[in-house]
This record gives structure tokens, sequence and C-alpha cells, in this order.
């Protein structure tokens, strides 16, 4: 479906990750993870990029329980893929990640602003 649509990539959620036999065929592959076995299998199936979520309280996800730049760190620590914060980031909160081990922050509504 990607390649057909001209996209350049695909983003897996956490359920998706875990339940594909091998990496899509696109040539950038990413995927949310927010357990350290969702981590691992994105390095079984060799994606490009995973974001780590949520860091912070999120609008988009009111109920999901916060991880905080501690957990973010440890789940970050040697992994060896780049790994991107997401939940509740804005680029104020950049360097923190930066300081926590992080590739980089995804936001949605901070982008637009």
């Amino acid at each position: 479906l990607a390649r057909s649509a001209g996209a350049d990539g695909v983003h897996l959620s956490g359920a998706q990750l875990v339940n594909l036999p091998a990496r899509p065929e696109a040539d950038w592959v990413g995927a949310s993870c927010h357990t350290p076995e969702e981590m691992a299998r994105a390095v079984e199936l060799g994606v490009d990029f995973v974001l780590i979520s949520p860091v912070l309280p999120t609008l988009t996800h009111p109920d999901a329980p916060a991880l905080g730049w501690e957990a973010f760190a440890r789940l970050n620590e040697d992994y060896p893929l780049p790994v991107y914060a997401l939940g509740g980031m804005t680029r104020a909160k950049l360097e923190t990640a930066w300081e926590h081990g992080a590739h980089g922050i995804a936001m949605m509504r901070d982008a637009w602003r």
C-alpha cells in the first residue's frame, strides 16, 4: 500500500511491530515502541528508527501512563537504533531529550506552531 501510494516509508504501531513476520518492503520503516520487547522486535526486523512513547502526558492518549525521562533513558541505553521521544514533546524539550539519549523528538501539535 505504501509503495502504491508513492510513500517513502511506513510507521508501525507496537501491535503491528510484534505481529509482522518480516520488515515491510519500504525504504524507511519506523516503529512506535512502549516496552523492551517491542524495542527488541524492532531490532530483529531491522527497522530504521523507533519512537518511544509516551514520554510525557499527551492529549492524543490521555489514559496512557507517561514513562518519564528516566524510564525513557533506561529503555534507550545502549540501544542500536536511533530513538526519538514522543508524547508531550515541544521544541523546548529537545535538549532534555538529547540529555536522556534521544536522537531527537517527534511531535504533532507543536510542529505547526
